[in-house]
């Protein structure tokens, strides 16, 4: 009996214990190092642990994870290595990159110029303690306007940063800033680089800011196609910010590819970053970086062509170019020049298409009887093309002594927006009728002709660089060289360069003036060369003579004039004491680095 009573106690006993058991909580820590990978997939660092009687709580720049006490073990911060590691009591870890206390240490190696051509440039390396993105800050001479900020997209820990927007014979005081994927800062560091002056003579000696840059002026930084001491020197880029500094300059003077380039007509941002050009001098295009080094280039001569004036890459990936075809030869044996276009595949290096522009345009529209053209324009030199684009499908360019036109890629011509004088009978259809403000035609045949300009209507003269502006209008430099077919010098008084903005109604064949600039600054005046551009941040247009403007010290050089053309208020205005074929705004640094 005694033994049956031990044994009942014993089962009670034992009862009791495996139902303490079962109160116990299971320890489980799937759901909070789940909810804690997340954010750090998320790259969301740990911010602060707090604590209260049930839970630790651990804040994320993106969220809170609650933690029960009663499965940690402990909770280790290291904010100098900016880690914390959270160790459970079953003794499973992890490791959380952690917000710390500084980034300082992280620039590993910085080289001035790393690629030899670029001495306002710098590469610099560096390695944060945990992924972030990286923001650079060029800390600006003369206050806000010359700060240069780019953010970088890559989250990484380790960053190959291209530092831009150095100033010459300067100690550059530069900012390195970590951030999270929104661009939040984290931390920063500094650190100062110091640049040499510019030994460069084709660089000007005078820059003069006319007019100050307000913050009505389109951001950016203005790139200027200097071809150096002359068209056979070697081509020299740059940039001159809103104070009138330079700050970013390519100098190929050492480079075996492209010494002696002939990128007088400019560079052209591609979508990957990189710079496209042609060499007129070394009969090819390149494709450059934001160093200046070569990426890759096309050799136009093996393809029997030389470069001219243009070349763009459009949305199909394929490059335009303005070209000489090398064989191409008159019925007398002399050379035709600067009457070729072609459609390249720059995978490939292979011409896809080629246009003639003898089977487009008045090939014998090239007599200078009658004071009708130029005096520079021959039979062999009859068009002398000077700018192409892409237009809806079809092709749109310039030629000096031909006018604005449009053809199709089956090279048919679709219209000419020129003066109507001696184009052989054939054409006629194609020409552009001129509207005056008041939406009629005018039908004033010395206007039409061009042997005089209307009051509210002009042709262009031996204009430059039209552009499509996003409501369809035409913005092109009328350098007016020539106006109303007399063969003026350059130095009579009463010339003018202009940039004007045309209508075009390709059903009508109709062309009517929509607005000018520059008729009363007869020192802006440019008989060759200059450029425009539609700047879309704010709606205004630049109105770039290139040559030959007295500027106000007295020299000769070029114009970079900021207009609004709502009002006609000049923003800024920039002298330049060379000479330029092109100036563009553009940002110092490429989207999506």
């Amino acid at each position: 009996m005694k033994l049956f009573k031990h044994i009942l106690i014993a089962l009670f006993l034992l009862s009791i214990s495996f139902g303490c058991e079962e109160d116990k909580p299971e320890i489980s820590v799937n759901k909070e190092t789940s909810e804690i990978q997340s954010l750090m997939d998320d790259g969301s660092l740990l911010v602060k642990i707090t604590r209260d009687v049930e839970a630790y709580i651990f804040t994320f720049e993106s969220g809170t994870v609650r933690i029960p006490v009663d499965i940690v073990a402990s909770v280790h911060e290291d904010y100098e290595n900016w880690n914390t590691v959270l160790t459970f009591i079953d003794q499973q870890e992890i490791s959380i990159p952690t917000l710390g206390d500084n980034i300082n240490g992280v620039i590993k190696t910085t080289r001035l110029n790393p690629s030899g051509f670029n001495p306002l440039a710098a590469d610099v390396f560096v390695s944060f303690p945990v992924k972030g993105r990286a923001k650079i800050i060029v800390q600006g001479k003369h206050g806000g306007n010359g700060t240069v900020e780019y953010l970088f997209k890559g989250y990484e820990q380790n960053h190959d940063l291209p530092i831009l927007g150095l100033y010459p014979d300067y100690e550059n005081v530069v900012t390195i800033v970590m951030t999270d994927k929104d661009g939040n800062e984290r931390a920063r560091t500094q650190t100062t680089i110091k640049t040499d002056p510019l030994d460069i003579a084709a660089l000007p000696r005078y820059i003069n800011i006319r007019k100050t840059a307000s913050v009505k002026t389109e951001p950016g930084m203005t790139l200027l196609s200097d071809p150096g001491a002359s068209e056979a020197d070697t081509s020299c880029p740059y940039m001159i910010d809103a104070d009138g500094e330079i700050r970013w300059v390519l100098d190929w003077r050492t480079s075996p590819d492209l010494l002696h380039v002939g990128a007088h007509t400019g560079l052209h941002r591609l979508p990957n970053g990189n710079y496209l050009m042609g060499d007129a001098n070394n009969a090819q295009l390149a494709e450059v970086d934001i160093f200046g080094g070569m990426v890759r280039k096309w050799d136009l001569k093996a393809l029997g062509y030389n470069f001219h004036h243009e070349a763009v890459m459009g949305e199909n990936g394929k490059l335009l170019v303005a070209v000489t075809k090398n064989e191409a030869k008159l019925n007398t044996g002399e050379s035709r020049i600067f009457d070729f276009i072609i459609e390249m595949n720059p995978d490939e290096s292979t011409v896809a298409k080629e246009w003639d522009l003898v089977h487009i345009l008045d090939s014998a529209r090239y007599t200078d009887s009658g004071n009708l053209v130029q005096a520079d324009q021959t039979q062999g030199n009859w068009v002398h093309h000077n700018a192409l684009l892409y237009w809806d499908g079809d092709i749109f360019g310039s030629a000096r002594y031909q006018g604005l036109f449009k053809f199709n890629r089956n090279g048919e011509l679709l219209w000419i927006l020129a003066p109507h004088k001696n184009w052989r009978a054939e054409y006629e259809k194609y020409l552009l009728t001129p509207l005056g403000k008041d939406g009629k035609t005018i039908s004033d045949p010395e206007i039409l002709s061009g042997d005089k300009s209307g009051e509210d209507f002009d042709w262009t003269w031996g204009q430059h660089t039209p552009v499509i502006m996003p409501n369809g209008h035409i913005l092109v430099f009328d350098n007016g060289y020539g106006r109303n077919h007399k063969k003026t010098p350059f130095t009579d008084p009463g010339q003018y360069s202009r940039i004007v903005e045309y209508e075009v109604d390709e059903t009508n064949k109709t062309v009517k003036q929509v607005w000018e600039y520059g008729k009363d600054r007869p020192e802006c005046y440019a008989m060759a060369m200059s450029s425009v551009q539609y700047l879309p941040q704010t709606g205004h247009v630049l109105f770039c003579p290139g040559v030959g403007n007295k500027l106000s010290n007295g020299s000769y050089g070029g114009r970079v004039v900021e207009i609004d053309p709502q009002t006609n208020e000049v923003v800024c205005e920039l002298e330049v004491g060379t000479s330029f074929h092109r100036a563009s705004r553009i940002s110092l640094y490429p989207e999506g680095l």
